[in-house]
């Protein structure tokens, strides 16, 4: 099983992109056995040919952010906006907008809050908001993950968001 099928493949052909579907690709790569050592990296769902230093560079950066994700996990670092949606604004938690020391205490101490709140939830749930908000991991790929439908992870998110919610009232 394949991770994911990209919409689009983009194919070095003379120095020029040329455009694939990931069957037209599946069979060029079974005609040309060398193309199996071109190097491709993901872009908005497609995928598109490159050389070796632009690739090394791409994963080099995403390594990076995974690590500088993971420090931030580690020293408990969370950010409020993460819980945005179309529902709720995660900034709707503060009290206004005014940038001074008190609002500065008072969002800390919210983070705080929220990062106790979400330690109380069960384990499966706080894997579920910890994947979804904090690594960003889409809710259609969290699906395949637990193995029900994206509609089933946004329900279950939004029972956990209802949940935290009510945690940060009292």
């Amino acid at each position: 099983m394949k991770k994911y099928e990209p919409r689009k493949v983009f194919i070095l052909d003379n120095g020029e992109y040329r455009e694939l579907t990931y069957e037209e690709f599946e069979r060029y790569k079974e005609n040309e056995p060398a193309y199996g050592d071109k190097l491709f990296i993901p872009v908005q769902g497609c995928l598109m040919e490159t050389d070796r230093a632009h690739y090394n560079a791409f994963y080099q950066e995403k390594e990076r952010q995974k690590y500088l994700r993971f420090l931030d996990r580690k020293h408990g670092l969370l950010s409020i906006d993460a819980f945005d949606s179309d529902d709720d604004n995660g900034t709707d938690f503060l009290q206004s907008d005014v940038e001074d020391v008190s609002e500065t205490v008072a969002h800390s101490q919210l983070l705080d809050k929220l990062r106790k709140a979400v330690d109380t939830l069960p384990e499966d749930e706080k894997a579920l908001i910890v994947a979804h908000f904090y690594d960003e991991v889409p809710q259609t790929e969290l699906a395949e993950r637990y193995g029900v439908s994206q509609q089933a992870i946004s329900k279950k998110i939004a029972k956990i968001r209802a949940k935290l919610k009510k945690l940060l009232e009292i």
